[in-house]
């Protein structure tokens, strides 16, 4: 292994380890204050684009590990990448703020737009994106800590963000959690 690959390696690991006191942090907060500090948002921003640079990096650096890209994999790989860009696109469009989008503000329920079918869309877009890198590049190493993003996000709806949601909209939150999926 490349020192390069070792220290990608060793940033998703940190970075997995860090989102569990950004959980507790950003739970404390959505309980007391009903939105998040912007450290609290920028600790959010630095994770998740944090990981989706090590994972385009674990892609490339790992290219080949699990099996050598075959030109339908490659095809259906960029389709999941560009999907799941354009299903965060989508998903911040529908929020109308990026205040929304990073906790600062928690003032409407969103249940137009894509959210009328997946209740996370960024985090569906970026599970896209991210299992998409690992299957064009064929990485082994990427494949795995799109795995890891994908528990780690799940967790935290379930055990942050719907809590929150449910305190904060009550009947309409889980009226809408009944007719809506948390994914797809």
């Amino acid at each position: 292994m490349s020192p390069l690959l070792i220290g990608v390696v060793a940033y998703v690991i940190l970075t997995a380890a860090a989102s569990l006191p950004f959980m507790l942090k950003a739970k404390a907060e959505f309980e007391h204050q009903g939105k998040w500090s912007p450290p609290t948002a920028v600790m959010s921003g630095v994770i998740m684009h944090g990981h989706f640079i090590a994972t385009l990096a674990l892609s490339w650096l790992d290219r080949g590990s699990l099996f050598a890209p075959s030109p339908i994999m490659v095809a259906i790989g960029t389709v999941l990448f560009f999907g799941g860009a354009a299903v965060i696109h989508l998903g911040r469009y529908a929020y109308g703020s990026q205040q929304r989008v990073y906790g600062l503000l928690e003032d409407e329920l969103i249940q137009h737009g894509i959210y009328r079918h997946t209740r996370n869309p960024q985090y569906v877009g970026y599970a896209g994106m991210f299992l998409g890198a690992a299957i064009v590049a064929g990485s082994g190493l990427a494949l795995v800590s799109t795995l890891f993003f994908m528990a780690i996000i799940h967790v935290f709806i379930i055990w942050v963000e719907e809590p929150h949601m449910r305190r904060t909209f009550g009947e309409t939150f889980d009226g809408y959690a009944q007719k809506v999926r948390r994914y797809i």
